[in-house]
């Protein structure tokens, strides 16, 4: 975190004083500045609006933002395949391989934004230690993934939820890419297995609510947050990262079965039921290649135990209370430090989103008749 840190002084500045003639034409933009991205080290690309929905309202410090650019490119960095292999998603290289990636996102887009300021357009990078902008609604605005049943993260059809985000926000002409359908919502309709193994059983197991006006799984972002500051055998949390479908090595065999959940959509219940078959989301011995390590009082030490889990494949569903912050019950958007969550009102707003999504649905299927 402190070298993320260390680049925020350079994410913005000022944009040369003219404009490069050459830059005019949007899609060779978009083209071109892909190309560096992925050139830089990126795995996936998009590019799309920023629309005012994406931006926060106020900085951390109480400061109201006005968004300042027309257009976000967005980067994702794979967290690396091989190392999941080997982790339960929620032992000490967690939070290790989380930092890298984005700190790798960090600099990518500060690199990227300031060859757009020298050519005359302002451009600001967006990253995990300072963002104007929220990532996700970005992310699926320039077609790199659908929500899933893991709530507020973003699935991409290549590498899942193994993934961390960087944005460079801008007004250098840029054509958009749409946001895309591969058939997700339905997928994770069918699979209930990030639910099934989150440690904390935070992620919802029943059907999507409607949540700030949204149809979505919402997850107990609090009982998460708790389990992934105090997770006693790791470092934070990844286990529903570890555990997904989506989370392939992209071999032949992945891509046919991509395909077909695609395009064949009878066979997205077997796909599902095939994953925990073969025992895709068990810990691979042979690619834990690190050493568990903990920081205490700021000496590196051997850490009490690390975190080695199997699948829970007999675990059965269990009714659960999820807690819900919808706007009217979340800290002020100008509030300094830290402000007391009330629970039991979170509590009690789960019904509610419940009762409010099964209605929207009871409408879709009166019209559909």
């Amino acid at each position: 975190m402190k070298l993320i840190r260390a680049m925020v002084p350079m994410q913005g500045g000022e944009p040369a004083p003219r404009v490069d003639p050459s830059t005019g034409d949007a899609a060779a933009n978009a083209r071109a500045i892909k190309s560096l991205l992925y050139y830089l080290g990126a795995d996936l690309v998009g590019a799309c609006e920023a629309k005012r929905h994406a931006w926060y309202s106020h900085h951390d410090d109480g400061r109201p933002i006005t968004p300042y650019h027309r257009h976000a490119l967005v980067m994702l960095v794979d967290q690396g395949f091989e190392t999941m292999e080997g982790a339960s998603g929620d032992d000490w290289i967690s939070g290790a391989q989380s930092m890298r990636a984005y700190m790798r996102g960090g600099e990518i887009c500060g690199v990227v934004a300031a060859f757009i300021r020298s050519l005359g357009w302002g451009a600001r990078s967006q990253t995990n230690a300072d963002s104007d902008v929220l990532q996700l609604p970005l992310a699926l605005q320039a077609g790199l993934g659908e929500l899933g049943r893991i709530g507020e993260i973003v699935l991409n059809p290549f590498v899942g939820p193994r993934f961390k985000s960087a944005v460079v926000t801008t007004d250098l002409p840029l054509a958009h890419d749409q946001p895309i359908d591969f058939g997700l919502q339905d997928t994770c309709a069918k699979c209930r297995k990030c639910a099934r193994e989150c440690p904390c059983s935070a992620i919802s197991q029943g059907d999507k609510v409607l949540f700030n006006g949204y149809e979505m799984w919402k997850p107990d972002v609090e009982r998460c947050a708790r389990y992934r500051v105090t997770n006693p055998h790791g470092s934070a949390c990844g286990r529903c990262m570890k555990t997904c479908p989506y989370n392939h090595e992209g071999l032949l065999a992945h891509r046919a079965l991509l395909w077909a959940a695609i395009h064949l959509p009878f066979t997205r219940r077997w796909i599902v039921a095939l994953d925990d078959r073969v025992g895709n989301g068990s810990i691979n011995p042979a690619k834990t290649w690190w050493t568990d390590l903990e920081i205490v009082d700021g000496r590196i030490v051997a850490p009490r135990g690390a975190n080695r889990r199997g699948l829970s494949l007999d675990k059965p569903p269990k009714a659960q209370e999820i807690a819900y912050y919808p706007a009217a019950i979340m800290p002020p958007p100008d509030a300094q430090g830290p402000v007391a969550v009330d629970r039991k009102a979170a509590l009690a707003a789960f019904p509610e989103a419940e009762m409010r999504a099964a209605l929207v649905r009871a409408r879709g299927r009166v019209r559909a008749q």
